[in-house]
């Protein structure tokens, strides 16, 4: 539109020098309605696009934390229409037109012209300077003097990162206006200042050297964001075995038909913040052999394979469990951090009536190494399990850091009324609903409901004065789902710490 405005000003020109002797008594003057001596803002003049005035800048927080942000630094001056040559003096006020953009942001809806405007706000006073009221255009001049808008895109993007936390259209209307001598042209008296902020997610927060356990633990008492306070928690601060008036050791062999004897041999703190279980290549006699029995605990005359597993004396039901460790993430190992339910009366809601929940479990898929996040509950008979499963293969983890294994990360569950949720790293592995957790008829039992049948093991208290709970266990298991260890032993598994808040 500037174009055409200019092509239409200088065309009775060119007439008057082609036809002027042919049609000397023709008034050949421009007769428009455009006026020549209009004032604008001559930075309004030249990006003028036939419907606004606009100038956008979009800002976010840089990726890298030494990349600065620069002030954003703009200059105006005043002219007359085409730049013409003022024959008087003229000053006009420039100001923050506030009405200007109230009634943009008013015809949002209306035009497309206005759709820019949708969920702009005013850029508030303390992010930018004016460093001027007027602007003065001097008689013979064709611009006045300069004036220096600064606004301070560094606090405003702190502003939006730190405060307000989301996406911000932010405008600033700047207008000239009573003008002393000349009319204003109302096209271009405004330019429309956009900064479209754009909130950056700040990364997952790291506790301290992603390698290394940390030494420093929590306090008794310590609270969450959420408001739960922690009322069990294991820091492994020392060096030796756990405690035994918290933890007790698994023996033997125990459970999936896995390689490993267990013993109390093989997790010790190591001095320097975390518990370590250790999955040796060690043969050991099983001194229950018995070379006739079909029990596989029987039958094994040797255990090529010794690891330890930990179960803790501490009960619960509801709340937040934290833990962070590090895994052995190769074939052949299978670490855990998981709970089962258990009561004082041990003959009681008998696994998988008592139900039970896995943070962690690192194991095969179909040859596949992967992350899983479970929960399970009583089926309609004996040692029939019910399963809630997830998994993930563990290259889609390595894929993002190829250094994955070697570091560190938090197992989380968060158990309500309604659902268990588990988290790796705060991301959303697995949500059960616990109106789907109720247990089987019990079949096999001789009093079905005393042993958990038709009970939820997730919400009900379990029997009257059992202390009815969810036990913790950290385990190293080796073999079974695992894969073959031949080849990755010995293997370590790193457990920092262990929190409970309710």
């Amino acid at each position: 539109m500037k174009n055409k405005w200019k092509l239409f000003a200088t065309l009775p020109v060119v007439s008057v020098m082609v036809m002027m002797g042919c049609y000397d008594d023709i008034d050949l003057t421009y007769k428009g309605n455009i006026d020549l001596n209009q004032l604008g803002l001559k930075q309004a003049v030249d990006i003028w696009d036939g419907m606004q005035c606009n100038v956008v800048t979009d800002l976010e927080q840089p990726s890298d934390a030494n990349e600065d942000i620069e002030t954003f630094v703009y200059n105006f001056s005043m002219s007359l229409y085409q730049n013409r040559t003022a024959g008087q003096d003229v000053t006009a006020d420039l100001i923050v037109d506030v009405d200007s953009l109230n009634k943009a942001i008013a015809n949002v809806g209306t035009s497309s012209a206005y759709s820019v405007y949708e969920g702009a706000e005013l850029l508030p006073t303390e992010f930018y300077t004016l460093a001027g009221e007027e602007l003065v255009l001097r008689a013979g001049t064709t611009e006045s003097d300069d004036v220096e808008l600064n606004v301070s895109c560094e606090d405003l993007v702190d502003f939006v990162q730190n405060e307000r936390q989301e996406n911000v259209n932010f405008v600033l209307p700047v207008s000239i206006t009573n003008s002393t001598s000349y009319a204003i042209n109302a096209k271009t008296s405004t330019i429309m200042f956009f900064f479209n902020v754009t909130y950056v997610e700040p990364p997952k927060e790291e506790e301290g050297d992603p390698f290394a356990a940390d030494t420093e633990g929590v306090a008794d008492g310590h609270t969450l964001d959420n408001g739960l306070v922690l009322k069990f928690h294991d820091e492994f601060n020392g060096t030796g075995k756990p405690d035994a008036s918290v933890w007790r050791f698994e023996e033997g062999f125990v459970r999936n038909e896995e390689l490993q004897w267990y013993t109390d041999r093989n997790a010790e703190m190591d001095g320097q913040g975390a518990l370590v279980f250790t999955g040796k290549a060690e043969r050991v006699q099983n001194p229950n052999y018995d070379a006739s029995s079909s029990d596989w605990k029987l039958n094994r005359q040797y255990a090529e394979y010794t690891s330890s597993s930990i179960v803790s004396s501490y009960r619960f039901r509801k709340g937040t469990m934290i833990v962070r460790a590090k895994i052995p993430a190769v074939d052949g190992a299978w670490p855990a951090i998981w709970t089962t339910g258990t009561s004082d009366e041990g003959y009681t809601w008998q696994w998988p009536f008592g139900g039970e929940i896995d943070l962690l479990e690192y194991y095969l898929v179909g040859g596949v190494p992967s992350i899983h996040a479970n929960a399970c509950w009583g089926g309609n008979s004996r040692y029939d399990a019910v399963w809630d499963s997830y998994n993930r293969p563990l290259a889609q983890f390595t894929a993002d850091d190829p250094e994955w294994a070697d570091k560190y990360h938090i197992w989380r569950m968060d158990w309500t009324d309604d659902t268990i949720e588990l988290y790796l790293d705060g991301e959303l592995m697995n949500t059960i609903d616990l109106n789907n957790t109720t247990n089987g008829d019990g079949n096999g039992f001789a009093d079905p409901w005393w042993y958990g049948a038709w009970r939820n093991p997730f919400r009900d208290e379990g029997n009257e004065g059992s202390n009815f709970g969810q036990q913790i266990f950290l385990n190293l298991a080796m073999g079974g789902n695992g894969g073959d260890p031949a080849g990755n032993v010995p293997m370590q598994y790193y457990v920092d710490y262990v929190r409970v808040y309710q």
